[in-house]
């Protein structure tokens, strides 16, 4: 009987003969999960039948691919998972990145007090991606239970027990902005509460305001598409905006985010393109010189595309972020550092989601956003929102790229 590491090698060298029968570099795909796959939980039209070409006979990836979300209710383990029912493949962990991937980089914060901001689970992954001391809103509502005055109904404890919980409470250090909470008026309120105070959530002197706390957002997406729906909903960059307005409102300075995570910075495609790289050389294939990112969103994965393959043209440098690529770079070994083995990244818009032809409704961009183009003409801005190419859906995209490729696929891979 094989042993299982003789059965890995030869599928690995199986897939190298497949990748090596095409008269191109290899390739790699970064695929969006929300309105590119699926809908909510509904599998959109021949998304499987576009795996068929990426995967063989036994299912196995042939093509590097990793799946980009800016989805942060979940953890990638159990994203994973339900991308293994729907898809009816094996996908690893290591093929998943959430918008809250990279926070593992900002040691710095890990051992501060950080409110985390977001819905189910935010707890866990927060420590799950390094944070050691977690307040989420929900629990600093319950803190504070006399600061949430829009809903007295949901003021659980009295304020003498609340006091009596307060007595260990320790200011808040940092706000990590996961995605937009259950109740936004209740969130917004404590925000401002915290941001106004540094934290301490008392009274603050009027006329001098604080030092701002460090604020990380992952996730500023406008709008996305749900399950049985054919209007976009808004999502945590709507969520953003409002936080922005208020601050700005109140007390005439603009928020300072310490870090913006997620589609379209340039860091969540870079952490994209390790992996690519590392599943490559697993799979026993030469380094990966072109990345394609499938997605249905202008102002997220065509700008975030377009921002990445100005970073790769330009040698690490005409970065949007200010984020510290190089150390990131750096940090892994010489075979997966970008900038140094992928030539380009090239954008492809489907029509299955948010996009549609004609119908614009992603003109208004988050201060995150609008602060990595904001010193480009419009010219150079609206140039960076349009993709490579546009395909009707996933299959129609796969389909167009092993075409661009001229990439052979075997008979039993083939589709009609």
């Amino acid at each position: 009987m094989k042993s299982t590491s003789m059965i890995s090698r030869q599928f690995y060298a199986i897939s190298k003969r497949l990748f090596s029968s095409r008269n191109t570099d290899t390739f790699g795909i970064v695929l969006d999960i929300d309105g590119v796959l699926q809908r909510g939980r509904e599998v959109l039209p021949r998304v499987q039948d576009a795996f068929k070409h990426l995967t063989d006979q036994h299912n196995n990836f042939i093509v590097p691919t990793v799946f980009l979300t800016n989805g942060t209710n979940c953890l990638r383990s159990e994203k994973a998972e339900k991308l293994s029912n729907i898809l009816e493949l094996p996908i690893k962990p290591q093929q998943v990145l959430m918008a809250h991937s990279p926070l593992r980089m900002f040691s710095e914060l890990h051992n501060k007090h950080v409110l985390v901001v977001g819905q189910q689970h935010a707890r866990t992954i927060a420590e799950n991606v390094g944070f050691t001391k977690v307040t989420t809103i929900q629990e600093l509502r319950t803190f504070f239970p006399n600061l949430d005055c829009v809903d007295f109904s949901r003021k659980r404890i009295s304020a003498n027990d609340a006091i009596e919980l307060r007595k260990n409470f320790q200011p808040i250090e940092a706000i990590i902005l996961l995605g937009e909470p259950v109740c936004w008026e209740s969130g917004l309120q404590l925000l401002v509460d915290c941001l106004l105070t540094r934290g301490v959530m008392a009274d603050f002197r009027r006329g001098s305001l604080p030092d701002q706390l460090p604020v990380i957002a992952c996730n500023v997406d406008w709008v996305w598409m749900a399950e049985g729906v054919a209007l976009p909903r808004i999502g945590h960059g709507a969520f953003l905006h409002c936080l922005e307005t208020f601050i700005h409102t109140l007390t005439d300075r603009y928020l300072h985010y310490h870090a913006v995570l997620g589609k379209p910075t340039e860091i969540s495609y870079l952490h994209a393109a390790h992996v690519i790289q590392r599943q490559a050389h697993e799979m026993g294939l030469d380094s990966v010189k072109t990345l394609y990112v499938i997605g249905d969103n202008p102002m997220s994965d065509v700008l975030g595309a377009k921002l990445f393959d100005r970073y790769l043209r330009h040698g690490g440098r005409g970065r949007f972020d200010h984020l510290d690529l190089d150390l990131f770079e750096e940090s892994g070994p010489p075979e997966v550092r970008t900038r140094h083995v992928v030539d380009r990244c090239i954008s492809v818009l489907v029509e299955t989601g948010v996009y549609k032809e004609g119908c614009r409704m992603n003109g208004v961009a988050v201060q995150p956003v609008n602060t990595l183009i904001e010193h480009l003409s419009p010219g150079e801005q609206a140039a960076l929102q349009q993709p490579d190419f546009v395909e009707h859906n996933l299959y129609a995209a796969i389909r167009q790229i092993l075409a661009r490729e001229r990439y052979r696929l075997q008979p039993e891979h083939c589709l009609l």
